[in-house]
């Protein structure tokens, strides 16, 4: 690769995210909060779908992992299915799931997060994908597998994909590989996405904020780079793949 490619991702993260804070100076908090976060049915997480989905068909057409044939089924499987999961958490489907399937302990309306709860009508404490549920004896064993499951899916593929091509990706940063600063962004994006959705919680906390009625312009701009965040995930995970596929593809020649 010619020194300088490995700029084309960084360049482009940059954009996007000037891009998000442009949109947020120029829209009112509640006219951007509607447009890009309405639990997972706003046109912007609408529009966001699509490019998750087309992660399944990059990895096949586009196949960025060497080795034996295998190697390759394996990695390509891990990632469809963590494509797969993220569509779920971006539709809140698997909070429907446990809705279905355990009525009497999980309340909420349509896809919205729902709140676990006792058959009395008692709360239990916290949401139905927290960690704590699953050490929590008035929680179904049927319950905390499905959560188990989601979490083994989403984030325990995810990061087993990572501690296996972990030292390439870090090799590939320092050799500047455009694919392995392609992954940093998308490394990058996820950490935004983060950072933005526990920020207003912990700036709550830490300096006894209220939310308060109405859209504040710090909710706004969380939400513009959160919402927007997941987005950039989906559009640096294509990119990753692609330049990925580009290299071997060389290497091979």
């Amino acid at each position: 690769m010619k020194s300088g490619k490995f700029l084309f991702a960084p360049v482009l993260w940059f954009l996007c995210v000037f891009a998000l804070l442009a949109t947020w100076a120029i829209m009112e908090p509640d006219a951007l909060v509607r447009a890009f976060d309405a639990d997972g049915r706003s046109p912007f997480e609408l529009a966001t779908l699509p490019f998750y989905a087309a992660i399944v068909p990059a990895v096949w057409i586009f196949c960025p992992f060497a080795g034996s044939r295998r190697r390759r089924i394996v990695l390509q499987l891990m990632v469809t299915i963590v494509a797969l999961m993220a569509i779920v958490k971006e539709l809140d489907l698997h909070y429907l799931a446990l809705e279905y399937f355990y009525p009497d302990f999980v309340t909420g309306e349509g896809l919205k997060p729902g709140v676990l709860v006792r058959p009395d009508g008692r709360p239990l404490s916290g949401t139905p994908f927290k960690l704590r549920v699953l050490t929590n004896a008035a929680a179904p064993l049927g319950m905390k597998a499905i959560i188990v499951a989601y979490f083994t899916l989403f984030f325990g593929l995810f990061a087993a994909g990572f501690a296996y091509l972990g030292f390439g990706w870090i090799k590939g940063v320092f050799t500047l590989d455009p694919a392995a600063w392609a992954f940093g962004c998308f490394g990058a994006s996820g950490v935004m996405v983060q950072c933005a959705d526990r920020l207003p919680s912990w700036l709550g906390h830490r300096f006894g904020l209220s939310h308060g009625p109405g859209v504040t312009p710090l909710k706004s701009l969380m939400t513009a780079v959160e919402e927007g965040g997941e987005m950039m995930i989906a559009i640096f995970a294509i990119l990753t793949i692609i330049l990925a596929w580009r290299r071997l593809k060389v290497s091979r020649r």
